[in-house]
């Protein structure tokens, strides 16, 4: 099975070393060309100040249906069993 692609907010660079270490692909939340199957963010992270000041995110039509996990509800050490268990 093909894993997913994965989206993760800036700033959550331990959550992306993971990922990638499991073999996701992992991209970023404004590259949303790529056909994203899962954001990973954080209401926390404080780490990065988004440049999108608008407070909307334009996504092509490959990316509205998307799943969105948040890091900080379910924690890092879940992380892989979370979008397994999703898809």
């Amino acid at each position: 099975m093909n894993k997913r692609i994965v989206a993760v907010q800036e700033g959550l660079h331990q959550v992306a070393a993971l990922l990638k270490k499991e073999g996701y692909p992992v991209t970023t939340i404004d590259d949303s060309s790529l056909p994203i199957d899962v954001i990973i963010y954080s209401s926390q992270n404080n780490d990065y100040i988004a440049h999108n000041m608008s407070g909307r995110l334009e996504v092509p039509a490959n990316n509205e249906f998307v799943k969105m996990i948040n890091i900080d509800e379910i924690g890092i050490d879940n992380l892989i069993s979370t979008i397994e268990e999703i898809y």
